[in-house]
């Protein structure tokens, strides 16, 4: 029902200037519909490695990807899956840092900051709570147990596997994308509770939409789908 009213708001925000949905926020929470770009704080002002620069980078924005990927290995449930799209969203970072000042960073921001002490950890704590708890893990790629070679995983071999994960990778980066493209359009400060309430809204989608569509991978061709 939430995603339901979510998408509604979505859809009129389409078919109106940006200006309108900064009004109707505005109009909503005082806070907002605010120039948020004068003044906005970025993480290349200085990329000298000191204890000074480096401990400036452990704010809201260190704390929101620790949320971000322990959630999200409870979404996806599979190590390589999310090892490679942790890695791949600081190449998105990188590539689109020009338009978005979100993404503006040091080298070594992404390396240790994003990386080793941020999505490593959380992807790891995630996947271990699952495991004491006796989640079921997901098995995109079909790589199996018997010590089968990479290229011997069914991804390779089926149609349909390979085409879920490649639709999942292009989901999840629209997503990441889309997330900072709206903050950014409708002037929607880092530090408000919107983008938080998006993320847990999308979450609880995204654990339905991942299991149903893991389901449909690993029952595809098989007496259990008929």
């Amino acid at each position: 029902m939430l995603a339901m009213i979510y998408f509604c708001l979505v859809l009129i925000l389409l078919n109106h200037r940006p200006k309108y949905g900064r009004w109707m926020l505005g109009y909503l929470d005082s806070r907002l519909n605010q120039d948020v770009t004068k003044g906005h704080h970025t993480y290349d002002d200085n990329c000298e490695i000191t204890w000074e620069n480096v401990a400036d980078n452990f704010d809201h924005y260190y704390a929101v990807h620790l949320g971000n990927w322990f959630l999200s290995s409870f979404v996806i449930r599979d190590f390589y899956i999310l090892h490679f799209w942790q890695v791949l969203d600081e190449f998105v970072e990188l590539s689109w840092q020009h338009i978005l000042p979100h993404f503006r960073e040091c080298w070594w921001d992404h390396i240790f900051c994003d990386i080793l002490l941020s999505n490593i950890p959380a992807i790891t704590f995630g996947l271990w709570i699952q495991k004491k708890i006796g989640m079921k893990p997901y098995n995109w790629y079909g790589e199996g147990h018997e010590n089968k070679s990479f290229f011997e995983w069914e991804s390779w071999h089926c149609h349909k596997r390979f085409g879920i994960i490649s639709y999942i990778q292009i989901l999840l980066t629209i997503h990441f994308l889309n997330g900072f493209f709206l903050n950014n359009n409708l002037l929607i400060p880092p530090i408000h509770p919107f983008p938080i309430l998006r993320l847990l809204l999308w979450f609880g989608l995204g654990s339905i939409a991942f299991r149903e569509g893991y389901e449909d991978a690993i029952t595809w061709s098989t007496p259990k789908r008929k």
